[in-house]
């Protein structure tokens, strides 16, 4: 038995692990990866699905295996599987060292939060699966915390382990390493100084985290960061060359200042350069792509290379735009859409205009051309070979600077519901039992209790009437309130159906805007 049997690490979907995001990067770089609806996948510590799953249900003419060593979450990986009808999906309970894969090729292997957290048999057992069964034009995705930004945290890991290694019990850990940063937080106070403001920090970041969390980052037996130069080397002694990470902006040094990027632009080897990035960044997690040695990588990008990718804005408009500016516009500010304190501004008349029509399509990715085209609907002044050179070169510069993602993949969500909605399966099995669900980007949606109510009933089987029916019935019972203007809605008030329609058909609209419906 496992800490991760008795005290199971939250098991999410994550979208930079996506063999879509994964096939766009390779695509960049001038590889010619499996399209992810036919692909063969792996997942390494895969733990109850929450990953693979959602990946299964978005191509079910793919195949997946899932592999790691809790016996007790491969059981309910298993379960919801099973649940969800998924005839594309193996699990396998067991450690990476005795399983056989024989002569198995995969496309894409993934291995999230794995690296670090194992012995180092386990580390090179995985890299050599890695280098042994993955196919001509495949993808290894590995992530693992680094040094030097995990210097500081070793401290505060050390501190933990320290205090809590005469308790037994997982929970009990958790709770003794928690009354140990109290205890340090408490009695530095009066303290000043750079050691201080480091801990302070740290301290303050994993108070607001999971119990599970705490517990396998900081406090299992085994955690070991490691350079990534050091990483690279022991991939390459596999057969193995580093492609790139999994977040394109961490590479680009056009994202540090001039007198940096011009002095590491120099460094012929990519390994060495981001090294380096690394250093002057403090960097504590990477997440690496590999592929077999010998592949064409070309990083001077062009723009054939954008041909069949969709592209996700990631910045949101700050304020508004009046509608009868639209192609007037010459600057707009825009702010992250998961970190508030994160701006950005976009200058010119064509890519504002164009930043605008992603904002307006999403949450649907639309191509380069489909960016282009919804342009020169709004610039209907300027000639298509105007904007196609400013939209491409902005479009380039923006998957490199973050202010949008890549995906290959021409499957989309559904906006416009039919008569009886359909909710992504693994969303509405997971929305029984927890508040986080993975959508058809495999990005995760929070949901309310009473979200979590209705999509129980967005599965194909019920018109928006039925649905709203249904709801009546959970309130009349009282298991759920609805409230106007912060009193509780009336079942005896003469518009109380037409309320009740009108908040289950906004409901309908949330999720298509959370890319939660499908066909």
């Amino acid at each position: 038995m496992t800490t991760y049997d008795s005290i199971p690490y939250p098991s999410y979907s994550h979208p930079q692990t996506s063999p879509a995001h994964l096939s766009a990067i390779a695509r960049v770089f001038g590889l010619s990866p499996v399209d992810p609806k036919s692909a063969k996948v792996l997942e390494i510590g895969c733990a109850s699905g929450g990953n693979i799953i959602p990946l299964a249900a978005r191509y079910p003419e793919a195949q997946f295996w899932g592999l790691d060593l809790s016996k007790a979450q491969i059981s309910v990986a298993k379960q919801k599987a099973e649940k969800l009808a998924l005839t594309n999906i193996k699990f396998v309970a067991a450690s990476i060292v005795d399983h056989n894969f024989k002569r198995q090729k995969f496309d894409y292997i993934i291995a999230h939060g794995v690296y670090a957290w194992v012995p180092g048999n386990v580390q090179q057992r995985l890299l050599e699966v890695c280098g042994e069964n993955l196919s001509k034009n495949g993808l290894a995705y590995i992530s693992y915390n680094t040094l030097p930004g995990w210097n500081a945290l070793k401290t505060i890991r050390d501190m933990m382990l320290y205090h809590s290694q005469n308790f037994s019990d997982p929970a009990q850990k958790v709770l003794e390493a928690r009354n140990m940063l109290k205890f340090v937080s408490d009695n530095m106070k009066v303290q000043t100084g750079p050691y201080k403001e480091t801990l302070d920090a740290e301290i303050k970041r994993l108070q607001n985290l999971s119990d599970s969390y705490l517990l396998h980052e900081y406090l299992e037996a085994v955690n070991e960061p490691c350079y990534f130069h050091e990483f690279a080397a022991k991939a390459s002694d596999h057969g193995l060359t580093y492609l790139g990470d999994a977040d394109l902006q961490s590479m680009f040094l056009g994202n540090h200042n001039e007198k940096v990027s011009s002095t590491l632009m120099q460094i012929e080897d990519n390994v060495r350069q981001e090294q380096y990035m690394d250093f002057i960044s403090n960097r504590r997690f990477r997440m690496s792509l590999l592929v077999q040695n010998g592949l064409g990588i070309n990083r001077v990008i062009s723009e054939e290379r954008l041909t069949g990718l969709r592209f996700t804005p990631n910045f949101k408009l700050e304020k508004p735009v009046d509608i009868s500016q639209l192609g007037r516009v010459e600057e707009i500010n825009l702010v992250n859409m998961q970190a508030a304190d994160r701006k950005a501004k976009v200058k010119g008349r064509i890519f504002c205009a164009a930043v605008i029509e992603m904002l307006r399509a999403y949450p649907l990715r639309l191509s380069l051309d489909e960016i282009i085209e919804a342009t020169m609907i709004t610039l209907k002044d300027m000639d298509k070979e105007t904007i196609r050179k400013e939209v491409t070169a902005n479009i380039m510069r923006s998957i490199f600077n973050g202010m949008c993602s890549i995906i290959y993949d021409d499957v989309q969500p559904v906006l416009t519901p039919s008569e009886k909605p359909l909710a992504f399966g693994p969303a509405l099995y997971e929305s029984q039992l927890m508040e986080i669900v993975p959508n058809h980007y495999s990005e995760m949606v929070k949901l309310s209790d009473d979200q979590r109510l209705v999509l129980q009933y967005v599965n194909g089987e019920n018109t928006i009437e039925q649905i709203g029916t249904a709801l009546k019935r959970h309130i009349e019972k009282g298991e759920i309130t609805l409230a106007a203007n912060g009193e509780p809605i009336d079942s005896s008030a003469a518009n109380y159906d037409d309320y009740i329609q009108k908040y289950v058909e906004d409901m309908i609209g949330v999720f298509a805007n959370s890319s939660l419906l499908v066909a």
